[in-house]
């Protein structure tokens, strides 16, 4: 991790001082337009993400998209790249790239992915964190947002707004999990240290491997199962996989709309303007659709023959004390400010 962040620190110097070295040079202004009274710039925004375009992430840049051309009469345009096409499947480097800049200008990453160059942006995953949607958006509105904003700015990188990638639930093609005691030598497919510690401490084998990888290796018995929420677990195709689920809300997932500081340096401030507005936007429009979809979702899934273990409130604890090793060392790591700003006590 030490690695990735010194190359990454450097990185994002570097573009920064570039960005600002330009910012005064002649002719390297873009060409604008004037638009309902506001100047934009004419550009062509690459965007990046992880899923396809059913996925959460992928819905959200499809309104997201819509919004900035209709907002700019097609003066600002937005290129999807959807299934991390411009890091060929790799997660890790698609956070790298969006850091270092020239790939592309904006991403939308769950912020879990950051954790290899800082292990605070983990502090929204801690396990069992919050109860539902409302609490999470109650704190990313105000004082989680305000933090998220800063803490991605030391490496370069623009935070506009956030929305859920859904929280989280355990699915595998075993067996039905009601307690810790079944989650014992499970192949569990996990997406960095704090998943790998919460399947530890619930008795699983965890395994690191990237969405792209996971439909396959659940096909082959690489591994057994995932956490993930609903929408990404229907968008993956999933549930033909993995017929049984167990609806814990362990962990909050959240895709963050991101844009490299220096390609943002570049643009006017009518156009930065442009694009906070389409990102709160379309995040409000990626919240509202995860909580439309996802009991229809879970129906869907139950319709074509899934089963759904929705556990008791004394199940449910139990998983709570097996995880309390996780919850208590994260907490620990991210620190009290990123807990304070989050509302985690």
């Amino acid at each position: 991790m030490k690695k990735i962040l010194s190359i990454l620190l450097a990185s994002s110097l570097a573009f920064g001082l570039c960005a600002c070295g330009a910012s005064g040079e002649e002719g390297e202004k873009n060409a604008q337009s004037s638009v309902n009274g506001k100047t934009y710039d004419h550009a062509t925004l690459r965007l990046s993400y992880a899923t396809g375009d059913t996925g959460m992430d992928g819905l959200t840049a499809i309104e997201f998209e819509r919004l900035v051309e209709e907002k700019s009469g097609g003066v600002v345009q937005i290129e999807r790249y959807p299934n991390c096409q411009l890091s060929s499947g790799d997660m890790v480097r698609h956070m790298e790239m969006l850091i270092t800049g020239g790939a592309f200008e904006m991403a939308i990453i769950s912020e879990t992915s950051f954790a290899d160059v800082d292990t605070t942006f983990q502090v929204t995953s801690i396990p069992f964190a919050f109860k539902d949607y409302d609490t999470a958006w109650e704190f990313a509105d105000t004082t989680g947002g305000e933090f998220s904003k800063e803490l991605f700015k030391k490496y370069g990188v623009i935070y506009l707004s956030t929305f859920p990638n859904g929280i989280m639930q355990f699915a595998n093609n075993k067996r039905e999990i009601r307690t810790p005691g079944d989650m014992e030598n499970l192949k569990m497919r996990t997406y960095g240290d704090l998943q790998m510690s919460l399947m530890r401490s619930l008795g699983a084998d965890p395994t690191q491997l990237s969405f792209s990888e996971l439909y396959s290796a659940l096909q082959t018995g690489a591994v057994d199962g995932n956490m993930n929420g609903y929408q990404t677990l229907w968008s993956g195709s999933l549930h033909e996989v993995q017929p049984y689920i167990t609806e814990l809300n362990a962990t909050l997932a959240l895709y963050d709309f991101l844009v490299n500081e220096a390609e943002w340096n570049k643009l006017g401030p009518d156009t930065q303007e442009l694009l906070q507005e389409c990102a709160d936007e379309a995040a409000a429009w990626g919240r509202n659709y995860m909580s439309s979809e996802e009991a229809k979702i879970k129906q869907d899934m139950i319709d074509y023959g899934v089963q759904v273990y929705v556990p008791t409130e004394e199940e449910l604890q139990a998983f709570k004390d097996a995880a309390s090793s996780t919850i208590e060392e994260y907490k620990a790591l991210v620190g009290e400010e990123a807990c304070a700003a989050w509302g985690i006590q």
